[in-house]
C-alpha cells in the first residue's frame, strides 16, 4: 500500500510508478508515434526538396531549412497546425493507458485491470484540441475585422480604428481562455481517465482548478520539474554505468575496437566508413534503443506527475481523496447490452405466460 499524504510530497510517488514494464512499454509506443510523425514530415519535405529521394543528408538539411527559414504563410501555418493536431491527438490517446494504470495503482492498488479503455483514451486525446475551439471562434471576429483594413482612404482607416476596440475585447477573451487552457492541458488527460464522464468536464474541471488555485498549481509544477530533473540525472547515471560495464567487458576480452566503432556509429561520424563491422553497428542500435528506453521511462515519470498534480488539485479544491476515481469497467458492466435486454424481456414474457397458464381465469 502506498503512503499518501495529499500534499506536494506525494509527487515523489511518480518515480516509483515509472518502474512498471507495461507503462514504460506504452510510453515507448507514444514516443515511437512522435518519431513516426517527425519522420513522416521530414521524409515528405526531403522528397520535395531533392525531387524524389527520401532522407538523404541534403534532403534532411533542406527539410530543416524549409521549416525554419521559409517565411510563415497561412498555408504553412495551416499545414503545421494539422500536423500538430494529429500528433497531439495520437499522443494523448496512447498516453491515456499509462495515466489510467497509474491512477488505479495510486487509488486502488490494482494492476490487473486493462488500462486501455477506448472512450477514456479518446477523451484524453481530443480534449486539448476541443479546448482550442473557443479561441478559434474568438479569432473569427478578429479575422473579419482585419478585412476592414482593405478599405482604402481615410474612411477605411476611421472604420478600422473605431471597430478595433470591439475586436480587441474578443481577442482578449480568446487569449485569456487559450492561456489558461494551455496551462491546464496537462491535467485534461488525468481528468479523462479518473472521472470518465464527458469532454465538457474533462476541459472545464482542469481550467477551473488553475483559475481557483494558480499558486498551488505552479508550486506543484515546480516540484514536478524537480522530480523530472532528479529522475533524468538518476536514469542517465544508470545508463552511463551500464554502458561502462559493457565497455569494460569489451576491453577485458580485447575488443576495444568495437567500442570505437560503436561511438563512430552513434555520433554519426563521417570517418566511420566501412571500417565498422556488423557487431559495432549492432551495439550502436542497442545503444540508441537504451536511450529510447530512458526517454520512455522519463515520460512515465512526467505523466505520473501530471496525474498526481490533478489528484492533489482535486483534493485541495473539491476535498476528494485519491481513492475516489471512476472504475469505467464497472460502469460499462452496469449498462446492459441490447442482447441482454432482449433476453430479459423474453424471460419476463415466459414467466407471464407460465402464470397465465396456471390461472386461466385471470386472463382478460
Amino acid at each position: 500500500m502506498r503512503i499518501q499524504r495529499h500534499d506536494v510530497r506525494d509527487l515523489a510517488l511518480s518515480f516509483g510508478l515509472a518502474f512498471d514494464l507495461r507503462r514504460v512499454t506504452q510510453a515507448g509506443v507514444a514516443f515511437c508515434w512522435t518519431m513516426l510523425v517527425t519522420l513522416g514530415v521530414v521524409s515528405i519535405l526531403s522528397w520535395r526538396v531533392t525531387g524524389g529521394e527520401l532522407l538523404t543528408p541534403e534532403g534532411v538539411l533542406g527539410a530543416w531549412l524549409a521549416l525554419s527559414e521559409t517565411p510563415w504563410t497561412p498555408v504553412k501555418a495551416a499545414l503545421c497546425g494539422c500536423v500538430f493536431a494529429g500528433w497531439l491527438a495520437g499522443f494523448g490517446y496512447l498516453c491515456a493507458p499509462v495515466l489510467r494504470s497509474a491512477a488505479l495503482d495510486i487509488a486502488r492498488d490494482e494492476r490487473e485491470r486493462s488500462p486501455s479503455i477506448a472512450p477514456l483514451n479518446r477523451q484524453a486525446g481530443f480534449s486539448p484540441l476541443l479546448m482550442l475551439v473557443l479561441p478559434a471562434l474568438c479569432f473569427l471576429p478578429v479575422l473579419l475585422w482585419s478585412l476592414l483594413t482593405w478599405i482604402p482612404g481615410m474612411a477605411g482607416g476611421m472604420i478600422a480604428t473605431i471597430t478595433l476596440p470591439f475586436a480587441l475585447i474578443v481577442a482578449l477573451c480568446g487569449a485569456a481562455f487559450l492561456l489558461v487552457g494551455v496551462l491546464a492541458a496537462p491535467m485534461m488527460g488525468p481528468t479523462a481517465v479518473v472521472e470518465g464522464r464527458d469532454y465538457l468536464e474533462t476541459i472545464s474541471r482542469p481550467i477551473s482548478y488553475v483559475m481557483q488555485r494558480p499558486g498551488r498549481y505552479f508550486a506543484y509544477w515546480s516540484a514536478k520539474l524537480g522530480v523530472l530533473a532528479a529522475s533524468a540525472v538518476a536514469g542517465g547515471l544508470v545508463l552511463a554505468l551500464a554502458w561502462g560495464f559493457v565497455a569494460a567487458a569489451l576491453w577485458v576480452v580485447g575488443k576495444g575496437d568495437l567500442l570505437a566503432g560503436m561511438i563512430a556509429q552513434t555520433t554519426v561520424s563521417s570517418d566511420a566508413g566501412d571500417a565498422v563491422g556488423p557487431a559495432a553497428y549492432g551495439l550502436a542500435v542497442v545503444f540508441w534503443g537504451s536511450v529510447v528506453l530512458l526517454a520512455a521511462w522519463l515520460m512515465v515519470v512526467s505523466l505520473s506527475s501530471d496525474l498526481l498534480i490533478y489528484l492533489l488539485m482535486r483534493y485541495h479544491v473539491d476535498g476528494v481523496t485519491f481513492d475516489k476515481i471512476n472504475v469505467a469497467e464497472e460502469r460499462v458492466q452496469a449498462i446492459k447490452t441490447a442482447t441482454e435486454s432482449a433476453d430479459e424481456a423474453e424471460q419476463a414474457r415466459l414467466r407471464f405466460d407460465a402464470e397465465q397458464a396456471k390461472d386461466p381465469a385471470a386472463t382478460v
